[in-house]
């Protein structure tokens, strides 16, 4: 780490004089901007940064596809060790900013009255922070959602509008009532999920529980779920798989399922709304997610990092184009175009947000969650943790006598061996 601080050093006393100085720049600056998000959102992101060009405002852009988030990791990685970074990255994580001594954004977002700090709902500063410290901006932002096709629920009785499962445990009611009214489709399962980690996350809190432990100063990061008050979770996978209420070993088709009408629950992210309304109209839509003792979900998405250059202009020029993005009007388009969330809770008074809660119930059920949306402490693999509890689920859900507390137990040894391996 200190390696990858050095490398920072000094651009971020550039930064810092910068930050004192209030100078902008009088002549046109070019900044180059990278974007790891691509498909529709990418479209919606362009359209606001077109928006941006057309204020003539003097700051050129030199914007390119970075790749989806593992190449760009691959790519920002590389940029840094060989200073070659750019000013901007749309769908950057923390760990490229603060991992490498860089709190530029986090220092202006705080010092310019302009941005509005208490406007961004404050869950999402966490999802930004490395180390306990702010380093980047919310941008892209979702959280996972329960859809339901409301036309597999037809003739059962049930009334998911007006009475929806709260706990986990009755939504395995519900799950069961589906199974047994389409029983003469073999071909029906009534929960399906793709991205299954996300989830687990998201159980963890819910149980009142922490994903990453860190110590005070956060040089020590381990897994927090190993102990027995998280079995409820494991427990919860387990009995999903032994009802039959769910596929086992076939998660990376789950979007299929779902989409072909074989699922009546998906669990994923809020950006599907956009997309996969044009398939269902308005039988696509959405509960809130149900919840062990506490509601809580876990956030996805990405943010906005800046790196400080040695020219004042282009520092300068990369705060005001970022400043536009985050800001309440251009990030609610961006948003609503993308099925990602607004990141501001003034954007709930705009005319756009309203007219698309109405037109897409789903939208508005994802936009509250963000009331108890969380983010777990970041860490340097994210892989190594999705990993583990990949294998705690495949331990409950292919061997339905496993003891859930025991997988927690080795999924938390898990990756923290692995954690200490790099």
């Amino acid at each position: 780490m200190k390696r990858k601080i050095a490398l920072f050093v000094a651009t971020m006393m550039t930064f810092l004089a910068v930050m004192g100085s209030g100078v902008f720049a009088q002549e046109d600056v070019t900044i180059e901007v990278w974007y790891a998000i691509s498909g529709s959102s990418g479209e919606s992101l362009l359209a606001i940064i077109k928006d941006f060009e057309a204020l003539n405002t003097g700051i050129k852009l030199k914007y390119s596809f970075s790749g989806g988030y593992s190449d760009t990791a691959t790519k920002i990685t590389a940029a840094l060790q060989s200073n070659t970074a750019p000013d901007v990255l749309i769908g950057g994580m923390p760990a490229y900013t603060g991992g490498y001594g860089n709190f530029y954004a986090g220092e202006m977002v705080k010092a310019d009255p302009e941005f509005d700090y208490d406007d961004v709902f404050a869950g999402l500063w966490d999802y930004a922070m490395y180390d306990g410290e702010v380093c980047n901006i919310p941008f892209g932002i979702s959280t996972p959602l329960m859809y339901y096709n409301r036309a597999l629920l037809e003739g059962t009785g049930i009334d998911l509008e007006n009475n929806p499962p709260q706990t986990w445990d009755e939504f395995v009611e519900v799950c069961k009532e589906l199974k047994a009214y389409h029983a003469g489709n073999s071909h029906f399962v009534p929960f399906v999920v793709k991205d299954r980690p996300w989830l687990f996350k998201t159980q963890l809190r819910q149980v009142g529980n922490e994903v990453i432990h860190a110590n005070e100063d956060y040089s020590v990061k381990t897994a927090a779920f190993g102990s027995s008050e998280t079995a409820p979770v494991a427990a919860w996978w387990q009995t999903m798989a032994r009802e039959e209420l769910t596929t086992v070993g076939d998660h990376a088709n789950a979007e299929n399922v779902f989409l072909a009408g074989m699922a009546a629950f998906f669990a994923g992210s809020s950006t599907k709304i956009s997309a996969w309304t044009e398939v269902f109209g308005d039988d696509l839509l959405a509960i809130p997610m149900p919840y062990f003792t506490q509601p809580a979900v876990s956030l996805g998405g990405n943010t906005v990092s800046i790196f400080p250059s040695k020219d004042e202009a282009r520092t300068n020029a990369a705060w005001e184009f970022v400043k536009f993005i985050t800001s309440t009007q251009p990030n609610a388009k961006f948003a609503i175009n993308s099925g990602y969330l607004p990141i501001r809770l003034s954007a709930l008074t705009l005319p756009e947000i309203q007219e698309a809660f109405a037109k897409n119930p789903a939208y508005k059920t994802a936009y509250w969650q963000l009331d108890h949306a969380f983010s777990y402490v970041n860490i340097d693999s994210f892989s190594a943790l999705d990993n583990a509890i990949v294998n705690a689920i495949d331990k409950v859900t292919e061997n339905t006598s496993y003891d859930p507390a025991r997988a927690m137990k080795e999924a938390a040894a898990e990756y923290d061996l692995e954690a200490e391996g790099r």
